[in-house]
Order: structure tokens, then sequence, then C-alpha cells
């Protein structure tokens, strides 16, 4: 049971900023429901999205007071979201009377303005205590901090957003001010004026929000951006996340005892968890109603045309699984860009569509969805030459069977022996028209099946993380505003593979 004692001299110093509640007759439980990392609006195979999680949340209204909180990553990455920059995030969670927001990295994806506009249409509050404007200011339409009081117990509440967001998204000028510096100083902030408990709702990797419980800056601690399904507590601080996609739902029910003895107040609190499979919930009717007019807006969106390719492209298996493509350059060329890195790789077996387009062609979304149907991100990873080379060998070790892990290139020029045994295919390699360096570290755009070893590449397993997953955006997305931006665009076998 955790105690905390108090000066009732204090509550009454601060009439001017709290309402002063009555001491508690018994015991009050307020639940907290929280989700964080979701911004796929549907279901996936009878699990997670915004009517699921609306069903939750409804039931637990229903039971008591409780508090609807968002750990961020929301507006970004999505189908719809690399259509519409998040607009239909914002108004699901308009009508689901969300409590708190606070913003995740991926809020930043499409740079401040979109920001300040998705967070200006929000009818619910976003709390965020250590983002800036370049000026030093408050984010407009966004607050500090929050207090509010549920049956006589006053609630403050802090956002933090992770400092990462500088690099693995477009905030533009946006300060990020210390996570854990202004946690510990929220804290204090929030139990001196009065606040029986301290909430951070937060967007920090785990070591973070393990800091920010060592160091005692708030009594609950709800997290996001790891995507860990967690319910911790040390006796002291609770911490929890829920996992992504609303597919679990972490409910924690804080019951309240506060009361009065010999001039002081005491508060006395304990939590309890409840981990909701969203697989076992019945989606609310309302909201998949909205999800569902979403949905048909994306198909509508998909039929788009974004623009004219000058040369013919062929996805077919046997030419993206077993040599250059001109669809496989124009990916890879798209990935890099993206990111900004020096070299990207690509598996040809993550091209799907199998089919050809014809010079001329005027491609639309669909297509490049077609092509790019799994849902890939797009990485950013720090690889020594050596690695390299030996990715690119593992890539080629089996390109007579059209193996899905044959490489499709971007700023490489690959000569390649298959006359020879797997391991000793690849004869040289020029990076930018340079030699690769076997000791000198390249930047790398990859998908992030291939950064954790798939298909085969086992040597980006560890390899640091410049933009990792859990900040990523889709490939799809980059291609579609590669080619977007370019209107017209004329890929084509270039010599960036060749076979001796």
């Amino acid at each position: 049971m955790i105690g905390r004692t108090r000066s009732l001299g204090l509550g009454l110093f601060l009439l001017a900023t709290l309402a002063t509640g009555p001491l508690l007759a018994e015991p009050v439980t307020i639940s907290f429901v929280q989700t964080n990392d979701i911004d796929r609006m549907e279901d996936l195979d009878g699990r997670g999205g915004f009517a699921r999680l609306a069903t939750v949340v409804a039931a637990e209204r229903a039971k008591g007071p409780t508090l609807f909180v968002h750990s961020g990553d929301t507006i970004s990455p999505s189908l719809l979201s690399g259509i519409d920059k998040g607009v239909h995030i914002i108004d699901i969670l308009n009508r689901m009377k969300l409590d708190v927001l606070t913003p995740g990295n991926h809020e930043f994806d499409f740079g401040p303005d979109v920001f300040h506009a998705r967070i200006g249409e929000a009818t619910f509050p976003v709390v965020t205590s250590n983002i800036r404007e370049p000026d030093g200011s408050q984010p407009k339409n966004t607050v500090d901090e929050r207090i509010v009081e549920i049956e006589g117990v006053r609630i403050g509440i802090y956002g933090l957003t992770t400092e990462d967001t500088r690099t693995v998204a477009s905030p533009g000028d946006t300060i990020f001010n210390s996570s854990i510096e202004t946690g510990k100083a929220k804290g204090e902030a929030l139990r001196a004026a009065g606040a029986d408990l301290v909430v951070a709702v937060v967007h920090t990797p785990l070591s973070l929000d393990m800091a920010l419980v060592r160091n005692r800056a708030a009594d609950l601690v709800f997290s996001g951006h790891d995507e860990h399904l967690l319910a911790f507590y040390d006796g002291k601080t609770v911490l929890t996340e829920s996992c992504a996609q609303a597919e679990n739902i972490v409910i924690t029910r804080v019951t309240v005892d506060k009361q009065e003895k010999d001039g002081k107040t005491t508060v006395h609190w304990r939590p309890h968890f409840e981990i909701v499979d969203s697989a076992t919930v019945t989606p609310d009717p309302e909201i998949a109603a909205v999800v569902k007019s979403y949905q048909d807006k994306l198909d509508a969106e998909l039929k788009v045309a974004i623009g004219t390719s000058e040369t013919a492209l062929d996805s077919r298996r046997a030419t993206v699984r077993g040599e250059e493509a001109a669809i496989g350059n124009l990916i890879a060329d798209a990935m890099r860009h993206a990111v900004d890195a020096e070299v990207a790789i690509t598996n040809g077996g993550g091209i799907r569509a199998d089919r050809e387009y014809p010079a001329g062609a005027t491609l639309t979304r669909a297509d490049v969805f077609a092509e790019l149907p799994f849902g890939n991100k797009t990485v950013k990873l720090v690889v020594t030459g050596e690695k390299l080379r030996q990715a690119l060998e593992s890539g080629f070790s089996l390109t007579e069977a059209a193996a899905g892990r044959f490489p499709q290139v971007s700023g490489l020029v690959v000569e390649v022996d298959l006359s020879k045994l797997p391991g000793m295919r690849v004869r040289s390699v020029l990076v930018n028209g340079a030699p690769l360096d076997p000791e000198r570290k390249y930047t790398l755009a990859t998908n992030d099946y291939l950064a954790g070893g798939g298909d085969g590449y086992l040597a980006f397993k560890d390899a640091a993380r410049l933009i990792s997953p859990v900040d990523a955006k889709l490939m799809a997305s980059d291609v579609i505003d590669y080619v977007t931006t370019a209107k017209t665009i004329a890929p084509k076998v270039e010599g960036r593979i060749l076979f001796n």
C-alpha cells in the first residue's frame, strides 16, 4: 500500500488553481484505459482496431470513473495516413472522447505544419511537457500539464515525447527537452500543487521509462514507443504499455483511500491490472461504421493516379528474383531518398504484383500497394563495408533457385560471378562510384524484415539503427511520395548488378 502525507495548508494556497474536494468517505477506484502505437484503424484477423478499443473504453466507463489515455504514435504510418495525413485518426479519437493524448514521434512524420494542423483538430486534451516551439513557447492547442479531480482525488498529468523524434521523424525546428529532467521536475511540481496521484503519459523508450520509475517522477507511467505488452509495479510506481494497434489493452484500476488525521491528509493507493485481448471483444458499432466509411474512402483513394513511367516496368517473379529490375531500382531509390541513406537494399521477393507495365503507363497508389503488400517499413542502419559485402553474398547465394533474397539495390554497383560457390560470388562492389571500404561505416536504407535478419540477411541483424522499425514509415508510402513528387519517372536497368 502506497502512502503519502501532505499538509492541508498547501491545498488552501492553491485554491485559485485547483478545486478542493472533500476527504473521501470510502476508497474510490479510478480506471485508466491505455492505448499506444495505434495507427491502423481497422482490426486484423479479428484483433485490434479502434472499434474494439471503443468497446473496452465504454465498458470501463460504465463501471465507474475512467480516464482513457493515449501514449502516442497514431496519425502515422498507415495506408490512409499516407493520403490524408492522419485526419481520420483525429476524427475517430474525437468521437471516442479521449481524455489525454501525448504526441509520439510519428505525429511528426509529415512535418511540424501537419502536426499543428492535426492537434488543432483535436477536441481532446493534448498534454506535452517537453515539446516546445523554436521560440520556447508551448505548442498551440496543447497544455503543459492537466489536473483533474475525480470524486475528491486530484490527478496531475504530464506528458513526454522521446527526444529521438529529432532524428527519426521530421519535426523541423521543434524543441524536445530532456524527458527525464522534465519528468522529474513535473512530478515534483504537480505533487507540490496538491496532486494526490501523478500520472506520466509518455512516448519514450523502456530505458527512459524505467528511469522515470526509479526516480519516482510519477506514481503511474503509461508509456508507448517500444510496443511492449507490459504491466509493472515495484510497490511504489506503476509502468504499463499496451503493445500496439489495440490488439491488447491494459486497464489499470487504482483504488485510492484518502483520509485526514491530525491535520494532515494521507493518501494510500493500490493498482489492479487487467489485460484485455481485443479478440474477445465485440466491435463498437458506431466506431465500426466510421472506420468502414474511411475504408471505403481509402479504396477510392487508392485508385488515384500518382505519376507516369516513361519506361517499361517488370515485376514478374523471375525478373525481380534473378536480375536487376527497373522497378527494383525505383523502389530502392525511393527508400534511399526517404531516409537520406548512402545505399539501399531490398529483397526482390518483397515485390509481388508479378506483372508488366508498358512504357507510358500511369501508376496508381493501388499499383504500389500491390507491389509492396506486406506492410514493410523503411529503416536506416549503419553497417560496415564488410557487413555490406556479407549481406550481398547472402543475397546472391540462391539466385539459381529464384529465392526472394535476391537484392535490388541503389547507390551500388555489384559485380557477381554465379559460377562461384555461394559466399564467394561478389567480385567487386562500388559505393556511389568508389570501391567498397571494408572498414568504413555506411548508412543503409532497407526494409524492417531484412534488418531483422530475414531472408538470410543476418549481417544486418546487429547493425546500429538510426531509424528503427517502431520509428519507420511504410515502404509503400515512401515509393508513392517519390513518384508523386517526380510526376514522371523513367527507371531503367543501368548496370547496378553485373553478372560475369
